[in-house]
């Protein structure tokens, strides 16, 4: 026997119901909660409620961590005052809430502050969760305040990489990097205005709809030697491992030559005539680069003399404070450490900001130098990457810094030379008496050897 249909009528008294139902309930949850109606629903589903947060201030927390204040924050309050001077008009602009056109904010108004403060905390690699918790704000809040701190950093003047803003330094800002590196020189280099490298930048693997937007293959990202996805950061930095010149706009598996080539420095460097370096100064870069007129490289091979050797050593001596910048910036900022879960459109503007950051964190105190691998504390740099085992292999988890400093891990990942091979690269003509062979004969003058230990 088959079953009758219902009537339309009584679909229509169950729906009526269940909504009776559904709204004498909300009453009952907010006569519990002692809230008002209309405070409660404007902007939202009608029936959801909001989530009770305390705002935290800053100086509150400051004193909660205690000696772990500037651990937690890379920075100690002054310096945290001082920046967000610097950003305010930024972050007001950023921020403003004047304009809101629906909803309220029961909870109050998030003030600039707070929200620098929350996304200095995410940079140091401080948990989404916990910064929810620690400083009163929803997740959407902590994202928000986070690409809102890098624009407004990316937008202030101030915390350029070079005076008046501009991409590469001055000539006078060269001769006081070339003092720099004398100082620090064992064979008195004196014409070195920065040395330059490339790192990873660690993301997840890119979708595929994002490498259609941006028009690069998914596989353009990983890097074979590292077996990482990412970008390809090429920087120069000063004596004082202060990032002067920044370049990322190249996945992961291009090579460094081939990355600097392309940039608009590099471009106007292949020019003879150009003015950009002072005369008979040089970049000081690793095996991946040619020597020329403005760069310095080290001798390949293991078939070369001893005023070589003593070359190679004497360079590595100044070259190496790239890398030290490197392992500074990483262990600096604990996000860089391991993949950003972000879009992959972002991570370019946040890296930026997070090497103005540094460059800020320097010139105010806040420097984590590693003159030593015996440094301790906010000195001491190494730390062990924690591994996780996979059924085949064993897989790095967290970026390791050795005892000089340097994200092994991340820097030298372009390959170098599956690109563009040495053999199309252009050669020097050997009548020609660059910069570098001038180091060379200084090397071979005072009589230096590589110090032997």
């Amino acid at each position: 026997m088959c079953a009758l249909p219902t009537p339309p009528a009584v679909w229509i008294r169950r729906r009526r119901r269940r909504r009776r139902d559904r709204l004498m309930m909300v009453a009952c949850v907010l006569e519990i909660l002692d809230l008002d109606d209309e405070e409660v629903v404007v902007g939202r589903t009608i029936g959801s409620t909001n989530i009770r947060r305390t705002r935290k201030k800053v100086k509150d927390m400051w004193k909660e961590l205690g000696c772990y204040a500037r651990k937690a924050y890379r920075m100690n309050m002054d310096s945290l005052k001082k920046l967000h001077s610097l950003l305010l008009p930024a972050l007001r602009d950023e921020f403003d809430i004047k304009g809101r056109s629906r909803g309220k904010t029961p909870n109050g108004n998030i003030s600039t502050l707070l929200r620098l403060s929350a996304a200095i905390r995410f940079f140091a690699g401080g948990s989404v969760y916990d910064i929810m918790l620690s400083h009163g704000m929803g997740k959407q809040s902590v994202y928000k305040s986070v690409y809102g701190v890098v624009n407004a950093v990316n937008a202030t003047a101030a915390l350029a990489f070079n005076d008046n803003g501009a991409e590469f330094p001055s000539h006078e800002e060269q001769r006081e990097i070339a003092a720099g590196f004398r100082a620090m020189s064992a064979a008195d280099f004196d014409k070195i205005i920065l040395t330059l490298d490339g790192m990873l930048v660690w993301t997840t693997q890119p979708s595929a709809a994002e490498c259609e937007l941006i028009e690069i293959g998914e596989r353009l990202f990983h890097c074979y030697r590292k077996d990482k996805f990412g970008f390809l950061l090429m920087a120069g930095c000063d004596h004082e491992t202060r990032f002067r010149w920044v370049d990322i706009k190249h996945p992961a598996s291009t090579s460094d030559y081939l990355a600097w080539t392309n940039t608009d420095v590099g471009i106007e460097l292949e020019n003879d005539d150009s003015d950009l370096i002072l005369p008979d100064h040089v970049i000081a870069g690793d095996n991946a680069f040619v020597e020329n007129m403005t760069m310095a490289t080290p001798i390949p091979g293991t078939q070369i003399t001893d005023v070589e050797d003593a070359y190679n050593f004497y360079l590595s001596q100044v070259r190496i404070t790239i890398e030290r910048a490197f392992g500074i910036l990483v262990h600096r900022w604990g996000i860089l450490r391991r993949p950003l879960s972000m879009s992959i459109r972002k991570v370019p503007s946040i890296v930026i900001c997070l090497m103005r950051l540094h460059n800020f964190c320097i010139d105010n105190g806040d420097s984590r130098r590693t003159p030593t691998p015996r440094s301790r504390d906010e000195r001491h740099i190494r730390r062990r990457a924690a591994t996780q085992r996979t059924r085949d292999d064993e897989r790095q988890a967290a970026v390791s810094l050795d005892s000089n400093g340097i994200p092994s891990a991340l820097v030298g990942s372009g390959h170098h030379f599956r690109d563009a091979p040495r053999g199309r690269r252009p050669r020097r003509n050997n009548n020609d008496l660059t910069p570098m062979r001038k180091m060379i004969r200084k090397v071979a003058d005072a009589d230096l050897r590589r110090p032997a230990f």
